[in-house]
């Protein structure tokens, strides 16, 4: 019954037709730029015979990981045209080029244009795609470290677009509104671990939530973590201004290291809270099973997740995610549950909770029941029970 609701929830409330209408238009943005991007690298040149995207890495010149992104940007471009074809060499994947790259027959301004229609907040998607595409070349061949400054608040230039693309975009924002009201409908009280906290779309939401319930006192703990010393000094100042009566604790937590092992006792938690950031565990089931560990009996995970579409549908953020050596390589690869990088799609999300051991796992909203209303929707809230 809490899914069916949460579900209609989605529909009438959240997803509001300028939301769907913000998505359909960045899928088309990202093909775009994907498009310009192909012909600004001489990918027809380079595909005139069958190349596996390490291949194409070389040719070019990037750093060895950049064969990560190029393979996300082809299959992108093989699911959406039929201009390239793929093949499997001894399970090496390679992308040929059959036919002329079609043209565009969108025009980016118009996109943004339409965008800006919307409301002014929603350019800041385009913004960041914009940032992806002009910055690629730069980040995958003279400094494969640039992205991963940004990620962590280490460029100063560059921290005020980050924490829009983050917080005040709505089609970001949204994962934070869809977490808190789950974690309302799930969790009855007790102590939350946020992982992966950064610059603070979870904490924020919720508090802001429960607090407009006058139900904050539901939170009896709350320990915020991040690898970022940056995000986790900034989100703190924030939240300690605006809910000082909240008992929260401000840690530095590697979810690619067990919980246990960071000062975080078994049996400890209530709840695990994540939005956007599970997903990149080195190793997704051993971090489940860590998480596991570390709740009380019928404790709870609870992930606000960019999912796929499908099992290679690349994410139009990836476009400048991608360009960060973390996000590439810090998701371990597996054929059956994780065939790209990072995001998974529900299955794969099912897949990893039962082999970690968790029971009544569950994707909300229900997405089947919204395919016709949002066919582009991207985002949704993954739980299970310890």
């Amino acid at each position: 019954m809490a899914q069916k609701w949460y579900t209609e929830w989605c529909k009438n409330e959240l997803f509001t037709n300028e939301l769907v209408q913000a998505a359909r238009l960045l899928q088309a943005a990202l093909n775009w730029h994907l498009v310009n991007l192909y012909r600004r690298l001489n990918f027809s040149d380079l595909l005139s015979e069958p190349k596996s995207p390490g291949e194409l890495a070389e040719s070019l010149q990037f750093t060895d990981s950049a064969a990560i992104t190029i393979d996300a940007m082809l299959e992108r471009l093989f699911s959406q045209y039929s201009f390239l074809e793929k093949s499997a060499v001894n399970g090496a994947t390679r992308f040929r080029e059959s036919d002329n790259p079609p043209e565009i027959t969108h025009n980016l301004d118009d996109i943004r244009a339409s965008m800006s229609e919307l409301g002014q907040d929603y350019l800041t998607t385009l913004e960041f795609l914009q940032f992806g595409d002009d910055k690629f070349e730069y980040a995958l061949r003279e400094d494969p470290e640039f992205l991963d400054r940004i990620l962590s608040g280490r460029e100063a230039e560059w921290e005020e677009l980050w924490f829009r693309a983050t917080n005040t975009d709505p089609l970001q924002n949204v994962h934070g509104i869809m977490g808190a009201v789950a974690i309302d409908k799930l969790f009855d009280s007790g102590a939350i671990l946020e992982i992966g906290g950064g610059t603070g779309n979870g904490i924020r939401n919720l508090f802001s939530h429960l607090s407009d319930k006058n139900e904050l006192d539901r939170v009896r703990q709350y320990i915020f973590t991040d690898i970022s010393q940056k995000f986790i000094m900034s989100t703190r100042r924030e939240i300690r201004a605006d809910y000082p009566d909240v008992d929260t604790e401000w840690r530095f937590v590697d979810l690619n290291v067990p919980i246990n092992q960071q000062k975080i006792g078994d049996g400890s938690i209530d709840l695990i809270y994540a939005v956007n950031a599970a997903h990149v565990a080195k190793d997704i089931i051993a971090f489940l099973r860590s998480c596991r560990k570390t709740l009380r009996p019928g404790g709870r995970v609870l992930f606000a997740e960019r999912i796929r579409l499908t099992e290679k549908d690349m994410a139009p953020r990836e476009l400048a995610l991608n360009l960060s050596i973390y996000h590439r390589t810090a998701a371990l690869r597996n054929d059956k549950h994780r065939p790209m990088h990072c995001y998974l799609s529900p299955k794969n999300w099912l897949n990893v909770l039962d082999q970690a051991g968790y029971g009544n796992a569950e994707i909300w909203p229900d997405l089947d029941a919204l395919n016709d209303y949002f066919p582009d929707q991207y985002a949704a809230v993954i739980t299970a029970v310890a």
